[in-house]
């Protein structure tokens, strides 16, 4: 019961600071040179976007585009997105 109470107050804290595991994930991918994706609700009504593939990119640089995401994964590897600029944003 003593380690149910410790695990508990941990994922009650964990939950509680979910805010930050995006940032987590945009440093990570910025330190292994990597664009960062995310969907941001300003761009829900972008025309084009019926189907909700428009993401934002990030680049480690700070630019910020306007893409159409596709993302796949072939049976046996790792995933591979393949975005086409809509237009640029910062």
């Amino acid at each position: 019961m003593f380690t149910f109470t410790i695990m508990a107050k941990g994922v009650d804290r964990l939950l509680q600071n979910l805010n930050i595991l995006p940032e987590l994930g945009r440093q990570r991918c910025f330190e292994l040179g990597n664009p960062f994706y995310y969907k941001d609700g300003t761009d829900k009504n972008a025309p084009g976007n019926e189907k909700g593939t428009y993401y934002r990119k990030e680049l480690p640089s700070g630019e910020i585009y306007l893409v159409e995401l596709n993302i796949t994964r072939l049976p046996g590897q790792n995933y591979q997105f393949n975005d086409k600029v809509i237009r640029r944003i910062k």
